[in-house]
């Protein structure tokens, strides 16, 4: 007994040196076996439970935490976990616009994808920091374990690690398809010891695709209390966004947002308006963060630096974050999407994403949606205009009382269904990967434009600057990735 419980604590001490470590070159099955491990899940599941749900929890804490970036102690107020990655990113597409080079703006001008910026760092360290902690739920829990409640905790850490993968791929390479042999990202699996070079894209989805695909199997029964945690919709999700990337499969995208967005109901035209982004509460949330008086940011946060009507970085000092102007111009006047912002007189300022709190408003990272347009999309590219055109009328319906079920085929469909996804989901995350899964050139230097001097740039969908760099610091100390495997500058 004094032997298990020493060894308990020996595994609560290693997983939380884990989660403070800066780098990925540790690992607890230097000190502990797997065998050891095994003989946990076993003998006590309990206690391995107990230990991993800790672990567990602490990834989504830190999804919302301010300075996820270890390197950078004094923080940086464009480092607020997840929702910083999403506004950055979308900032770096053709539909939203940054009218002064502030915090943020390292993306929006694309200095930020290069290895001696903190932008890139942060990225790099934030999803690193969730596999390797997750790694450390997975190798303890081995596939033959019976307790529901370990097959369930490890097919979440799963997932986790997947979702981490795919965005990563993604930020440090092209498009799956036609890239398959190019170098991806190292893959630190929870069964390497020595620090691993870049693997191929291809070798990367693999593994995403094993994880996702174990994930969604294995997560069924699991009833979540609360939403920031994954379940079986918010996996299906997952599986959903890979499969669109991928394009291997139409048909089980499809089926898989479809399952995704029963997993909740459409917000009232209404709802979308007054109550639809700050609130996790919402019947169109399937997986968010849940912010209090306790983990509120304050200034370093997604409400300041994107609400005009919030106290902050934007809505204060000024630092707006606003659409660009031909896609606001293709919004219907019948679109009640519209009016989350100002016309030309106005700015284009958008009022999409704001709270009534002091910085206590709640971050969305997967809305029922999303599942609507990826489930028209895939059935659309699979050949099934009428299915794709009927889910979109289900969506768009219930934000323009004057939509009509679209009579648009084939490429035209699509493209509507494009279009829908950028007004749906502006400002959420999607823009600039979708540009890069379309390959859609960054056109932001045209007449007319509402965009800002220091972004009023074009790129081919080809060029370097799609790519972010691996960082400085990971190039220091992985000795497997030379200056000769970094991306183009």
């Amino acid at each position: 007994m004094k032997k298990k419980i020493l060894f308990i604590i020996c595994i609560v001490s290693l997983v939380i040196f884990s989660c403070e470590k800066e780098h990925l070159d540790v690992d607890a099955r230097q000190f502990v076996t797997k065998t050891q491990l095994e003989e946990l899940a076993k003998s006590s599941p309990e206690a391995l439970i107990t230990i991993n749900t800790g672990v567990e929890d602490g990834q989504y804490s830190f999804m919302r935490e301010y300075s996820t970036n270890f390197e950078d102690t004094g923080g940086r107020h464009d480092d607020f976990g997840q929702m910083s990655i999403n506004l950055g990113l979308d900032l770096m597409s053709n539909d939203v616009v940054q009218i002064t080079d502030h915090w943020m703006g390292n993306y929006y001008a694309y200095r930020g994808r290069t290895q001696d910026f903190s932008t890139t760092r942060i990225i790099w360290n934030f999803y690193y920091s969730i596999i390797n902690n997750v790694n450390s739920i997975i190798v303890q829990i081995p596939d033959d374990a019976t307790d529901e409640r370990l097959i369930h905790l490890k097919a979440r850490a799963k997932g986790l690690r997947a979702w981490s993968y795919f965005n990563l791929v993604r930020i440090y390479q092209y498009t799956y398809q036609g890239n398959q042999g190019a170098p991806g990202i190292p893959i630190y699996d929870g069964d390497e010891i020595n620090i691993p070079a870049r693997a191929s894209v291809q070798e990367v989805y693999d593994l995403i695709l094993a994880d996702i695909d174990d994930a969604y199997t294995n997560i069924e029964g699991y009833a979540r209390d609360t939403k920031e945690k994954l379940d079986k919709y918010v996996i299906a999700g997952f599986y959903a966004r890979i499969l669109l990337e991928t394009g291997t499969d139409y048909a089980k995208c499809a089926q898989m947002a479809a399952v995704a967005k029963s997993g909740g109901s459409l917000m009232t035209a209404t709802q979308w308006v007054s109550e639809g982004f700050s609130q996790i509460s919402n019947s169109e949330w399937l997986w968010g963060s849940d912010i209090n008086n306790e983990s509120s940011t304050i200034y370093a946060s997604f409400f300041s630096q994107m609400s005009s009507l919030n106290p902050g970085y934007a809505g204060l000092l000024g630092v707006h974050k606003t659409i660009d102007r031909r896609l606001y111009e293709a919004i219907p006047a019948t679109d009640i999407r519209k009016t989350a912002f100002e016309g030309e007189a106005g700015g284009f300022l958008n009022y999409k994403f704001f709270d009534f709190t002091f910085f206590e408003g709640d971050y969305v990272y997967m809305r029922v949606a999303e599942m609507y347009l990826t489930e028209a999309e895939a059935l659309a590219r699979a050949g099934n205009d009428s299915g794709a055109a009927a889910v979109l009328y289900d969506l768009v319906s219930t934000r323009d009382p004057g939509y009509a079920l679209s009579t648009n085929t084939g490429t035209a469909l699509i493209n509507e269904i494009l279009l829908q996804r950028r007004i749906e989901l502006w400002g959420e995350g999607f823009a600039w990967f979708d540009m890069k899964r379309n390959k859609v050139p960054l056109e932001r230097d045209y007449p007319n434009s509402n965009h800002a001097v220091f972004g009023k740039d074009n790129y081919a969908a080809t060029a370097n600057e799609f790519l972010f760099q691996i960082p400085q610091r990971e190039l220091e100390n992985n000795l497997s990735i030379n200056d000769a495997d970094q991306n183009p500058l």
